[in-house]
């Protein structure tokens, strides 16, 4: 049946990512530091909220856009939390996880021979999806300097796209680089997609939205990575309201409406204190970084729950040895980053496997 996929099935392969999960179940005990998500359980109010919802008879469709109370609460999150003073229900679509959000922004908005810019290291989708769509990727590292966005003056981009905290490296982009691709976007036209999944797991408190400050960009967040709600999907776009509209519009064709349940366990969400969860994951942050830093060429993460580490030799082949020698289980960093000379770990895991894994890496140098 191959014969009948579409010309743009070529552009995309099966994530690596889901591939490590594959191979995680047919090892006996793994060391699994690959996994994307966090290892803790979703706050019982959460499913408290959603069950309570269920029972109600709140399982029809929704407004494509979402249940107008989670609008209004997520539009007061976007305002007192990311400082994004604008945010009001009208410019916030519900969908179904950022994945959704960006398979609708890049269908609504982008166009065959379109130029993306996006900050590197990367999220996989973004590239895939764009290329999907018959976009051309250039890219930019993520250490960049306002400099480096000169040489691009002349480029015709449509959007510029990042994650700030970053999944893989942990990074969140300081103001001064924030500010330049502010000016960039403005003088050139472009857009920005600032995906901020991660917003709640910041360290060192260096988390900020372009949002609060400009006002020509999409900000995407959501429920998955923050209260282990990966499985529900979950997550809201704000935008100016002739994004949303055009959005709104194709959600009804599409995705529909986002999970009716699930809605009222965001609102749920919302009140809930992570505050315990996000200084576990910096005490593992701190663990990681201060075990490796003597045998490996690394940069202390400031948020997410990732480091992208910098190894001898070739991605996969250091995997592959991984796997065979230790039964340890990370990510390649060339589906990240066009290099082979990075993997990705995540230290959302429980502290014994955290230290397995610490122990197998300082080993395998």
């Amino acid at each position: 049946m191959d014969q009948f996929l579409s010309e743009k099935m070529s552009r995309i392969d099966s994530s690596p990512i889901r591939k490590a999960f594959e191979l995680a179940a047919t090892l006996k005990n793994p060391i699994n530091l690959s996994i994307g998500q966090p290892h803790f359980p979703c706050p019982e109010n959460i499913l408290d909220a959603m069950d309570k919802a269920a029972r109600d008879g709140k399982t029809s469709y929704t407004l494509s856009a979402g249940i107008p109370i989670l609008r209004e609460a997520i539009a007061e999150k976007y305002r007192s939390f990311n400082k994004i003073s604008n945010a009001e229900p009208k410019n916030v679509l519900i969908t179904s996880g950022v994945s959704s959000a960006l398979l609708l922004l890049f269908n609504a908005f982008l166009d065959p021979a379109d130029t993306c810019l996006i900050i590197s290291p990367y999220f996989l989708m973004y590239p895939s999806m764009i290329r999907f769509n018959g976009g051309n990727v250039i890219t930019l590292d993520e250490n960049f300097s306002e400099s480096d966005l000169e040489e691009l003056k002349n480029k015709k981009i449509k959007f510029i796209i990042y994650s700030s905290p970053s999944n893989p490296s942990g990074k969140i982009l300081t103001l001064n680089q924030l500010k330049a691709l502010a000016n960039f976007a403005e003088n050139s036209g472009a857009i920005i997609i600032s995906d901020e999944i991660y917003e709640l797991f910041d360290y060192d408190n260096n988390f900020l939205s372009i949002g609060s400050f400009y006002d020509k960009v999409i900000t995407l967040s959501g429920f998955s990575k923050s209260y282990n709600m990966t499985g529900l999907r979950l997550a809201s776009i704000l935008a100016p309201e002739s994004i949303i509209t055009a959005l709104t519009t194709l959600q009804q064709y599409t995705i529909v409406c986002a999970p009716s349940v699930v809605q009222y366990a965001g609102l749920e969400a919302l009140k809930t204190d992570m505050t315990s969860y996000i200084y576990d994951y910096r005490e593992k942050r701190d663990f990681v970084f201060d075990s490796l830093k003597e045998k490996y060429t690394l940069t202390k993460s400031q948020g997410a729950f990732y480091y992208f580490l910098k190894i001898p030799g070739n991605d996969e082949e250091f995997i592959k040895k991984a796997i065979l020698e230790h039964s340890l289980i990370l990510v390649p960093g060339y589906i990240f980053h066009p290099t082979h000379n990075y993997v990705r770990i995540s230290f959302a895991t429980e502290w014994d496997q955290l230290k397995a894994g610490v122990s197998a890496l300082l080993r395998m140098v």
